[in-house]
Formats: structure tokens, C-alpha cells, sequence
């Protein structure tokens, strides 16, 4: 009988992949997103601000009163939070509502590119493996900057696999608006396009006007916006301040005071995009001590190591639970976190950047890659290899978080990496996916920041 149901599991893997299509991991997606960005739900006296949202907001907040500010990042990637706050109020929905609804809208897009290649089963594994990735589904349920540019690049991609060049470069200027991370992902589009054409002549009428276009349509959607906002809102890259004395004097009391007052005044206004990044560049190369915090968030290579894992507690809340026996002895005290908010990614995907990154190397080497086995081994050189040099050359501070761009190109790569494993046997290949899959899901949910059992 064991037998007989371990034949059949493979045909089971098959008929439930062909009745669940995009619409239902959407769902389930959505679902989970609005569940969990109401914990912290508590927005008063400052408090419900989760990890970086403590800045964000603020940044929101300005953006609303004309007043400049979080100068470091492109604004942007913050108009999504001001669009929630607007519609919603100036609360944990508001914040993070639009965020929800862009990491959703990301996995859609991600599956749509992905259909470009797959099946529609291994399509979905490869929208499953970014929905269902720990850190990416975190920083689209809070309002933190990372998903904006990595929709706007999907979507920049999935625009070029379709030939509309035009909406292709909207797209990518989107994701460098966003964040300036977008970078990395027209990185990864100029590896795939010089694959793509190496037997073209780059400098034919044809390519040589739509590279241009390409460089002009993206130029002017960063650009332009960037002006707009630098004529409104006047930032400025540094500031002084001074301390004065004010004396007031009050005859009829007799009393005299004197008072320090403190004036900020701004310097070295920002009033054009090249300043704007000359900022960028100046700001994030002030961020240096990689090493003081702890090697796992701070040196790409740990993040797909399976050694000292140490995730950042974001936002934990914790319960003391005490059995006592009537005559007030304590027999045991646990804590529990309801709200646990951690900077770790789904490992089941991390760690298969090594399977991923070994079948695109083979692939390559025996000149048999094809257009998705470049344009996943382009995502993630282009958004993993550059964090090498600024952590080993400039001694940037990082995070783990900074995987999360690579985790596109390797949701793209796990189907490669099942079809190479599974050589021609659907049943395998059945089999691989379900598994793959299934602990991909229950690592999610191990890692999910809300604990519905430690709320007692």
C-alpha cells in the first residue's frame, strides 16, 4: 500500500498545481500581508513604527508639509506611504497599505516574466518562492523602500521580453526613482541584452537610436521628478548650528531671563538631480564600520552560508507566561514573542543560490544556456556581486536585507535548478517541486511575524 501511494504522489503534485493558478497565491498572499501589517497596531506616542518605518514616516510626514527631508534616498519610494497616509490617516494602515499591495503586485509580475520561459507549474513555483521569501514579504508589509524598485524593474523586464522598449525604460527609471538600488537591476538588464545580441552589430542604426532612447527615457524619468522636487522643496546637503543667547526682560515683574536658542541653518542646497546623487554618493559612502555589528547581516558571502545566522530583531514584543502553585511558588516562566518582526530570510530560497548558481555555470560553460538561465544568473550578479566591493573596498555598512534584490533572480533560477536535477522525469520534477515548495512554506511560517499562538 506505501508503495502505491508514494507512485501516485507524483500525479497528485500535478492535478493540485493544475488547480491552483495565480489567483489563489495572490490571495493567500494579500490575506497574510493584511494580517500581519497590523501588529504593531499601537500608533500613539510615536510607538508602532517597525525597524526603518520610524524614519519613513517622518520622511512621509515632510513630504506632506513641503518640508525637506530623508535626502539619502530618492523621494519617490515614499510617495506610496504619503498616498496611504492621505487616503487612511496617519496610522499603521495607512503606512503600510500600499506596500501590502505592491510586494502582491510584484509576485503577479514576477510570475508573468516567469511564464515567459515555464510552464505555468514552475511559473508559479518561481512567483511562490518570492511571495513566500521571509525578508521580501516583511518589507512589503511595513513601509520600508525596498519592494517600489523591484516591481518597477519587473515590470521593466517584463516589458522588454514583450518588445515595448518604451514602457521597458519607464519601468527601470521607476526603480531608480524608487531607490537608487534600482541601478543594479539595469545592471542585470545590460548583461542580458549584450547576451542577448552578441551576434548584432551594437552600433546599427536600429540598436545605436534605441539605446539612446532607452538611456533618454530613463535619464528624464529620474531626472525630471528629482528637479521637480529639489525647485519645491529646496533640500539642502548639510546644515550648521548655532546657539544664541536670548535675553527677555519683563520691567514690571523685575525679572530678567536668558535663553539658549538653537537655529539650524541649511547649506550647500540641492538644486539639480546630479546633486541629488552626488549626495546619494557622498551619504552612503559615510556609512563605513562594517565589522562593528554582527558578521552575518554585515558580509554578503555569510547570507548564503548556513553558519552564525543571526537575524535582526526588528520589532519583538514578548509575553512573560508564569505557572505559580497556590502558595505563590513559580513552577515555570516563558516568554513569547506575539510580535516578532525579524531581519531573516526564507533560507530554503537563500540557500538555493548554490544549487541555482551551479546549473547556470554548467549551462554556460557547455554553451547550452538559454535566455532564462542568463537573465537569472544577470539578476543575480548584478544585485549580489557589487555588495562584494562596497562591503570588502568602501567598508559600507550592509544588511541582510540587501538580498532581497537577488531574491528575483533566485525565485528565476529554482525551476532551472529542479529541471536540471529531474533530467527528463515529470515525476521527479513533480516531486522536486512539491518539496522545494512545501519547505520553502514552512520555514515562511515558522519566521511569520505574528505568533496567533503567544497571544494568551
Amino acid at each position: 500500500m506505501n508503495s502505491e501511494v508514494k507512485a501516485r504522489a507524483p500525479d497528485y503534485v500535478r492535478s493540485l498545481f493544475a488547480q491552483i493558478n495565480i489567483g489563489h497565491l495572490l490571495l493567500i498572499l494579500i490575506t497574510l500581508h493584511l494580517f500581519a501589517l497590523s501588529f504593531p497596531s499601537d500608533t500613539s506616542n510615536g510607538n508602532g513604527r517597525v525597524f526603518d518605518e520610524s524614519f519613513y514616516t517622518k520622511a512621509a510626514q515632510d513630504l506632506m508639509n513641503g518640508v525637506p527631508g530623508n535626502l539619502e534616498h530618492p523621494f519617490f519610494g515614499k510617495v506610496w506611504g504619503v498616498l496611504g497616509i492621505s487616503l487612511f490617516g496617519f496610522n499603521f494602515f495607512g503606512w503600510r497599505i500600499f506596500y501590502a499591495v505592491i510586494g502582491v503586485v510584484s509576485v503577479w509580475v514576477m510570475y508573468e516574466l516567469a511564464r515567459n520561459f515555464f510552464t505555468k507549474e514552475k511559473a508559479l513555483l518561481a512567483a511562490s518562492m518570492l511571495g513566500f521569501e521571509n525578508l521580501f514579504f516583511v518589507h512589503t508589509s511595513l513601509f520600508l523602500l525596498e519592494g517600489p524598485p523591484i516591481m518597477f524593474a519587473l515590470l521593466g523586464f517584463l516589458a522588454y521580453f514583450k518588445k515595448r522598449y518604451s514602457l521597458c525604460a519607464v519601468g527601470f527609471g521607476l526603480s531608480v526613482l524608487s531607490k537608487e538600488t534600482g541601478i543594479f537591476f539595469i545592471g542585470a538588464l545590460v548583461l542580458y541584452h549584450l547576451w542577448a545580441n552578441r551576434r548584432t552589430n551594437f552600433f546599427s542604426g536600429t540598436a545605436w537610436k534605441r539605446t539612446v532612447a532607452f538611456v533618454v527615457i530613463v535619464a528624464l524619468v529620474v531626472g525630471v521628478p528629482l528637479w521637480a522636487y529639489d525647485s519645491a522643496y529646496q533640500p539642502y546637503s548639510s546644515s550648521s548650528v548655532s546657539v544664541q543667547p536670548e535675553v527677555v526682560v519683563n520691567p514690571a515683574a523685575g525679572v530678567t531671563t536668558t535663553t539658549m536658542l538653537t537655529k539650524t541653518v541649511g547649506s550647500n542646497l540641492v538644486s539639480n538631480p546630479i546633486g541629488n546623487v552626488a549626495f546619494y554618493i557622498s551619504y552612503q559612502s559615510s556609512l563605513v564600520g562594517c565589522g562593528k555589528i554582527d558578521n552575518w547581516n554585515c558580509y554578503p558571502w555569510m547570507w548564503v552560508l548556513p553558519i552564525g545566522v543571526s537575524p535582526l530583531p526588528y520589532f519583538v514584543s514578548t509575553v512573560n507566561i508564569k505557572t505559580s502553585l497556590p502558595n505563590g511558588t513559580v513552577t515555570s516562566s516563558t516568554d513569547y514573542h506575539p510580535i516578532d518582526w525579524l531581519g531573516v530570510g526564507n533560507l530554503v530560497v537563500w540557500y538555493s543560490f548554490w544549487p541555482v548558481v551551479a546549473v547556470i555555470v554548467w549551462n554556460l560553460l557547455r554553451r547550452k544556456a538559454v535566455e532564462v538561465d542568463v537573465l537569472a544568473g544577470s539578476l543575480i550578479a548584478a544585485t549580489y556581486l557589487p555588495l562584494f566591493y562596497i562591503s570588502l573596498v568602501t567598508h559600507r555598512v550592509e544588511y541582510a536585507f540587501y538580498f532581497i534584490n537577488t531574491d528575483v533572480g533566485i525565485a528565476l533560477g529554482i525551476p532551472l535548478a529542479i529541471t536540471f536535477l529531474a533530467g527528463d522525469n515529470k515525476r521527479i520534477e513533480s516531486s522536486l517541486i512539491f518539496l522545494w515548495l512545501a519547505a520553502a512554506v514552512v520555514f515562511f511560517l515558522y519566521y511569520f511575524p505574528v505568533n496567533p499562538f503567544a497571544f494568551r
